[in-house]
């Protein structure tokens, strides 16, 4: 079983291509790889069927997240105010 990110990440799609496929907001595609939500049953069998595969056969385990890959995060204790 692989997850969404990898199977995604295998075809050379971005988060944006996949909504378009599934016809959902490009954040639902992050939300579902980070774990914060799941894919509703209707979502799943279209993930399969993107996918070429059975929708039971993707696992939703989320991705951690590295935290080199977080969008910019400046050291603020600098910070003169």
């Amino acid at each position: 079983m692989k997850t969404i990110r990898a199977l995604r990440q295998e075809r050379g799609w971005t988060q944006f291509e996949l909504a378009l496929k599934v016809g959902v907001q490009p954040q639902t595609i992050y939300f579902w790889e980070s774990g914060r939500r799941t894919p509703l049953v209707p979502q799943l069998r279209k993930l399969g069927h993107v996918f070429g595969m059975c929708s039971d056969d993707i696992d939703l385990a989320p991705v951690p997240v590295r935290a080199d890959s977080s969008p910019d995060r400046r050291d603020r204790s600098s910070v003169v105010m």
